[in-house]
C-alpha cells in the first residue's frame, strides 16, 4: 500500500501485485497559489503480509524514495496543476512457514503523470490574492493519475520495483473549512490494465475502489494535525487463470502532522495502519516523511 496545499499524492505505486489503493493525503486539495511550483521529496517504508497459500505467508518491507514536481497554472479562472513522480524502490521479501526463499530486489519503479483542477470554489489566485480569500465553506477538486509501466521488471523474479502494467486512477474530493477545522471525503477507483508477462501467462486485476473521511485542524502557515479513515473494496488479483479469492473490504487508519519551517520549506509524517481485513486479503503498515520546497 504527499507536499501542500493542493494536490500531493502517496509515492508508492505496486512494488508486487497484492493490492495497492491510492487515497489522497489530508488537504491534498486545499487552495493554493496558481503562480507557484513545488518539489518534493519522500521515503517511504511498508511492512506488508499476504496469504499466498493455505499456511503459507508473503513478507514484504518495501522502501520507496520518491522525487516529485508540480507546477500549478490557472485553467479557465480555476486551480490546476500537472506533475510527475519518479520512485525508486529497495524491496526484501520472505516467506513463513514455506520453504521459497525470499527474493529481494531494488530498481526504479513505475513513474507517474498527474493532472487536477479545482472544481468548486478553487479560483486561480496569486500568492498575494490568496493571502485574503475566505477559505470557509465548500470546496471541490478532482484529479486523474497514471502510472506508465516503465519501471524496473524481470518476469522470473518473484519481486519487482515496476507492475509491467498501465494504472489509472481518478479520484474526487469534497472538503468543508470552518476557521482552522477541515472535513474531507475522497473517492478514487484504480483501474489496473493487465500484466501479459507473468511468469509466462498473465496476472490481471479487478478495480479498486477507495473512500476516505479526513478531519485535521491547523494551517499551512504553521502546522495541522489529521485523523483518517479509509475504507477499500474490490481489487481481487488472478494469476495464470486461477483466483485468488483476494478482493478488499478493508479499513486503514492514518494519523498526519505536518510543519512549515518557513522559507518555503515544509515537513509532513504519516503512520498508517489496518484497522479491518477481510480473510485472503493482504495487510500493510507504513510510515512516511516527506519534504518539500515551494517555488515562489
Amino acid at each position: 500500500m504527499s507536499t501542500r496545499p493542493l494536490f500531493l499524492l502517496p509515492l508508492l505505486l505496486a512494488s508486487s501485485f497484492h493490492t495497492v489503493s491510492f487515497a489522497d493525503d489530508p488537504r491534498t486539495y486545499e487552495l493554493n497559489a496558481s503562480d507557484v511550483a513545488r518539489t518534493s521529496l519522500r521515503y517511504r517504508v511498508a511492512e506488508s503480509e499476504a496469504p499466498r497459500g493455505p499456511r503459507e505467508i508473503e513478507e514484504q518491507t518495501v522502501q520507496t524514495y520518491s522525487l516529485r514536481h508540480v507546477q500549478y497554472f490557472a485553467l479557465a479562472d480555476q486551480l490546476a496543476y500537472a506533475g510527475i513522480q519518479v520512485p525508486y524502490r529497495q524491496i526484501e521479501q520472505d516467506f513463513r512457514n514455506s520453504r521459497r526463499r525470499g527474493d529481494d530486489q531494488s530498481g526504479l519503479g513505475d513513474p507517474m503523470l498527474s493532472f487536477g483542477m479545482g472544481v468548486y470554489r478553487m479560483p486561480a489566485l496569486s500568492w498575494e490574492e490568496l493571502k485574503r480569500y475566505n477559505r470557509d465553506g465548500f470546496s471541490s477538486g478532482c484529479q486523474l493519475l497514471v502510472s506508465l509501466p516503465l519501471g524496473s521488471y524481470d518476469s522470473r523474479r518473484g519481486s519487482n520495483p515496476g507492475s509491467n502494467r498501465w494504472m489509472v486512477i481518478p479520484e474526487c474530493q469534497l472538503g468543508y473549512t470552518q476557521g482552522r477545522w477541515l472535513v474531507e471525503g475522497f473517492a478514487s477507483m484504480n483501474w489496473f490494465s493487465d500484466n501479459d508477462d507473468y511468469r509466462g501467462g498473465t496476472f490481471s486485476q479487478d478495480p479498486l475502489y477507495n473512500f476516505k473521511l479526513s478531519t485535521s485542524y491547523g494551517s499551512m502557515r504553521d502546522y495541522w494535525l489529521a485523523v483518517s479513515a479509509e475504507y477499500h473494496h474490490g481489487g481481487a488479483t488472478t494469476r495464470l487463470g486461477r483466483a485468488d479469492n483476494n478482493g478488499e473490504n478493508d479499513w486503514d487508519g492514518e494519523v498526519a502532522l505536518y510543519y512549515n519551517f518557513g522559507g518555503g520549506n515544509s515537513m509532513k509524517l504519516f503512520a498508517e495502519w489496518p484497522l479491518s481485513n477481510s480473510a485472503g486479503t493482504s495487510k500493510s503498515r507504513n510510515f512516511s516523511v516527506v519534504m518539500s520546497h515551494t517555488w515562489r
